[in-house]
């Protein structure tokens, strides 16, 4: 027999977001990791004729020749560094290659009650979190190259 009087309460537990901060030209930024396929050495990128915003090389990486999405370009800023990093993407349309600073990425574990409205209008973003003064924006990687 069935029991309809009684209420079921699910404790809601909020999974904790974990996400990679990297930075482009200096300005720190946050990817969560379900959406980092890999971190490398940047290798050098090949110029390709395209219609995609931003993506106007392919970079080798092993026997994989991947899209680069140029995320300085889009930020109007210049990667730092003599050692790049390439940071491997997600994206719904297949893995991109981004070219980031040599600073080396670090993990970090946030409640996702912490993850606020990212209000900048240069890039596309899930939210963003406060480290000290600095707001740093989450990226949205399924929306990068999109003209929406």
């Amino acid at each position: 027999m069935l029991r309809t009087g009684r209420k079921h309460q699910r404790d809601a537990v909020r999974q904790p977001w974990q996400l990679l901060v990297f930075s482009v030209g200096e300005r720190r930024l946050a990817v969560r990791t379900s959406e980092v396929s890999g971190i490398s050495q940047w290798n050098e990128s090949i110029p390709v004729a395209g219609r995609t915003p931003f993506v106007t090389a392919v970079v080798r990486q092993g026997q994989t020749v991947l899209p680069v999405f140029d995320l300085a370009a889009f930020l109007h800023l210049t990667v730092q560094g003599s050692s790049l990093l390439c940071l491997r993407v997600k994206h719904p349309l297949g893995e991109m290659a981004m070219c980031i600073d040599e600073e080396i990425p670090v993990l970090h574990t946030f409640d996702p009650a912490a993850i606020q409205t990212y209000h900048g209008k240069d890039l596309p973003a899930e939210g963003s979190y406060t480290n000290g003064l600095d707001e740093i924006p989450i990226l949205a990687v399924p929306r990068l190259g999109s003209t929406a």
